[in-house]
């Protein structure tokens, strides 16, 4: 019984570290992105969770950087930056092209349309955060008092029981 205890509170430890680092992450501006197509591959696997810093200021960019850009259809794609053609009243007109592509494609980037630039990539954690953010609220819900539960220190209420009787 003590061994499944440990486990829960290892296992809830590991569930509230995680949220305390997604929450700091997103407080400071990075938001996570999954790569849903193998445009990137073999650097970005279809299926990697790549962090975005929506920080990053057209400015900072340079050529050989990852950005995520809106489409005027409004899909979001993950592209290197292979070229810079001009700069003019706050657009970047840009080459963007996937690793696995051959051919770029020229891209007008803008405040409106410019996400961020990659921070770091998770190879394959983005197929767990997609099932994770597919999951009804009531499973979340249950999910948030196993970890409450879990971080109550049993041990002390069974030793005041004990100590009472």
């Amino acid at each position: 019984m003590k061994l499944i205890k440990n486990l829960i509170a290892l296992f809830s430890a590991i569930a509230a570290l995680f949220g305390i680092f997604a929450i700091v992450l997103v407080l400071f501006g990075y938001r996570p992105f999954v790569a849903l197509s193998p445009s990137m591959e073999t650097l970005y696997r279809e299926g990697s969770l790549c962090v975005i810093n929506t920080h990053t200021s057209l400015d900072e960019i340079a050529t050989g950087d990852v950005l995520v850009y809106r489409t005027s259809t409004g899909l979001l794609v993950l592209h290197r930056l292979v070229d810079i053609t001009d700069k003019t009243d706050g657009i970047l007109y840009a080459q963007m092209q996937g690793d696995a592509n051959n051919i770029s494609q020229a891209v007008e980037l803008s405040s409106v349309n410019y996400v961020g630039r990659e921070a770091f990539t998770i190879p394959g954690f983005g197929s767990v955060v997609e099932k994770m953010l597919s999951l009804p609220m009531l499973t979340w819900g249950l999910v948030a008092v196993f970890i409450i539960l879990a971080c109550i220190p049993w041990s002390s209420i069974s030793k005041r029981k004990t100590a009472a009787a």
